[in-house]
């Protein structure tokens, strides 16, 4: 049962403690809504005595037509004979749970608020055929007081790829399909030595004058490019001209952008050499262009153009979308819930705990290699969660006040295309699973609209300019592919401290979980 908001037209007076006394549009009960702090509200009912006995009523009914009571029909005995076989306070307990159930919804529908918890109710005074009073206090969505959220100044405007982008990604793509020869000879830069690294890390002088050196196991029969640079400055070089069989030992320091325990501290390196190898490049033929799945390297050429020029593309869209939303969030006002700060660090410790397993680790022993606790963790993430949260709301509201929306038909096109509809079809099924992802493709659209990315010809637009194929789901679906993961092993590591402002992406995850979950996953490399 729920109450139309628009059909109650609530009497109102002005009690002595200064909040609304407001009656049901059908009279059967009163109540007082009040706003708290911390974006919780609280509902004073006074249930009348008849609905409390219509209530009551149903219920006998209900257990009426289930009872067992010899020489009457399930249904059919009268209300004293079934209450001296099972009692009457069953029925008057349920029927009190069904009215404040219902008047509870009712309240909320009728004051339009989001209820964003289950209650804490209170029962006030309840008897057989007496008015029932409760208190109930729950967190509702808060109010969000937008400010000019349009006036942000952000425009999506990419840089078109060069011919010295494409080349530098193609030589990337032969890097991934080399293979490696094993030389004789001392190893030179770009080889690839096969080694085990052991380190004694010196203790220093606030450890103490009785600390001893730790030792580490840093490798075993790990590769190491001679070329790249690594965590410890000066590994690599110092492997320069070693050949198979030979040892070693290194005298470096870890950097001040290194673990905790580690910043700053020096070590000797024992470092034993099992394997030089050179990596010998295919040629690039139209031999190689079919290994990566297109028919000739001008196929190739073009592919990886249009995944340069997507690319550039969903980097200017994020970064005008970051400056859209960051600007709503910082001119609008709203107060975050803690449910919903909660809600978000479970998000990332959700994302990061399938990000472990996919690792091989447990949960604790990643706790463990990282030297944290979940609740540190948790802690360590609080302010991110706080933004996302604020964000989230910010969005919704504009949603609201622009009417964008969602359609059935926009939503099953984007079931269809994720791949949990086909690894588990079922749990597209679930009504929450299909809620977030409907809330996701809404807040893009939001996005979207505020950058100016609001109809599909806008992004075709910005593409064709930038040279790129609209279709890059054709045959050079490959070498995109390869040209996606070179382009991801040439970038370098983003630097740390993101804005913090959430911007709905392509992945679930937003870029400052996305920089949290890597920080903490290089702790146990």
């Amino acid at each position: 049962m729920s109450t139309d908001p628009q059909t109650a037209d609530p009497s109102v007076t002005a009690p002595a403690d200064g909040a609304e006394r407001k009656t049901s549009g059908d009279g059967s009960y009163r109540y007082r809504f009040e706003r708290l702090p911390g974006s919780l509200a609280k509902l004073d009912v006074e249930v009348d005595a008849a609905r409390l006995r219509a209530a009551a009523d149903r219920q006998f009914e209900r257990h009426n037509r289930q009872a067992n009571i010899p020489g009457f029909r399930p249904g059919k005995a009268p209300r004293p004979i079934y209450e001296r076989h099972y009692g009457t306070q069953h029925l008057w307990n349920e029927g009190a749970e069904d009215v404040i159930d219902e008047t509870y919804r009712e309240i909320l529908q009728s004051e339009n608020v989001e209820p964003l918890d289950r209650p804490n109710v209170e029962m006030g005074t309840f008897e057989p055929d007496k008015d029932l009073t409760y208190s109930a206090t729950v967190t509702v969505r808060p109010d969000v007081t937008l400010g000019d959220y349009a006036s942000h100044g952000a425009k999506v405007e990419p840089t078109a790829p060069t011919d010295e982008d494409l080349e530098r990604v193609i030589a990337g793509m032969r890097e991934q399909h080399a293979e490696l020869s094993p030389v004789e000879r001392g190893a030179d830069k770009d080889d690839v030595v096969t080694v085990d690294i052991d380190a004694k890390i010196k203790p220093l002088a606030a450890d103490g004058p009785d600390a001893k050196p730790r030792e580490l196991t840093l490798a075993r029969n790990g590769h190491l490019e001679l070329g790249r640079e690594y965590a410890v400055p000066g590994l690599a070089e110092g492997l320069i001209g070693t050949k198979a069989g030979d040892e070693r030992v290194l005298e470096l320091t870890f950097p001040e952008d290194a673990d905790e325990d580690l910043r700053g501290r020096s070590g000797t390196f024992t470092v034993r050499v099992s394997q030089v190898a050179e990596k010998v490049l295919p040629p690039l033929d139209e031999s190689f262009a079919r290994t990566v799945g297109v028919a000739d390297l001008a196929a190739l050429r073009k592919a990886v153009r249009d995944e340069l020029a997507h690319g550039a593309f969903h980097e200017a869209r994020d970064a005008a979308a970051d400056k859209a939303v960051q600007h709503a969030v910082s001119t609008s006002q709203v107060e975050v819930p803690e449910i919903l700060v909660q809600d978000e660090i479970e998000h990332l410790i959700a994302d990061l705990r399938q990000q472990v397993e996919e690792r091989g680790l447990t949960w604790e022993r990643f706790l463990l290699q990282t030297k944290k606790t979940e609740a540190e963790i948790r802690e360590q993430w609080r302010p991110a969660a706080e933004r996302r949260a604020r964000s989230l709301l910010v969005l919704d509201a504009i949603a609201k006040k622009e009417s964008v929306t969602v359609s059935s038909t926009e939503l099953a096109q984007e079931i269809a295309l994720t791949p949990l509809a086909q690894q588990d079809p079922q749990a597209l099924r679930s009504p929450q699973v299909l809620a977030a992802m409907a809330r996701s493709m809404r807040d893009r659209k939001v996005v979207d609209k505020l950058i100016g990315l609001d109809t599909p010809d806008a992004e075709r637009a910005i593409l064709r300019e930038l040279g790129a194929d609209l279709d890059v789901h054709g045959a050079g679906e490959r070498a995109n592919a390869d040209a996606e993961q070179a382009l991801a092993s040439a970038a370098p590591t983003p630097p740390a401290g993101p804005s913090g402002i959430v911007v709905p992406e392509r992945s679930s995850a937003t870029a400052e979980g996305r920089e949290a979950i890597r920080e903490l996953l290089k702790k146990q490399e």
